[in-house]
């Protein structure tokens, strides 16, 4: 298994975003408008929200688990050829890795 740092830059992105959606909503961009039409972009609104630190959560996890289990840089995976190989009956694979 390898280690990817690409969710991290779109986890930013995404903080990125939920921030200005924050910011936006302090704003009262609904000034004037009617109650039961901003009810559902709130919760919406709040529920993206809460994703974002769900998944920044997930991410960091994700992380911690990969250190734990010393997971190779990607570099490293593509160095060699991998074909599996199974026995008569099918039920038992071998992966030889060679370089």
């Amino acid at each position: 298994m390898s280690k990817s740092s690409t969710p991290k830059s779109h986890v930013l992105n995404a903080k990125s975003a939920s921030e200005s959606l924050k910011s936006i909503l302090r704003t009262n961009p609904w000034e004037g408008a009617d109650h039961f039409e901003i009810i559902p972009a709130s919760a919406v609104a709040s529920l993206v929200i809460d994703i974002v630190i769900c998944v920044e959560q997930i991410c960091e996890a994700v992380d911690k688990l990969a250190s734990l289990v010393n997971f190779v840089p990607c570099e490293l995976l593509h160095s060699g050829t991998v074909q599996p190989i199974s026995d008569i009956n099918g039920s038992v694979h071998i992966v030889t890795v060679s370089e």
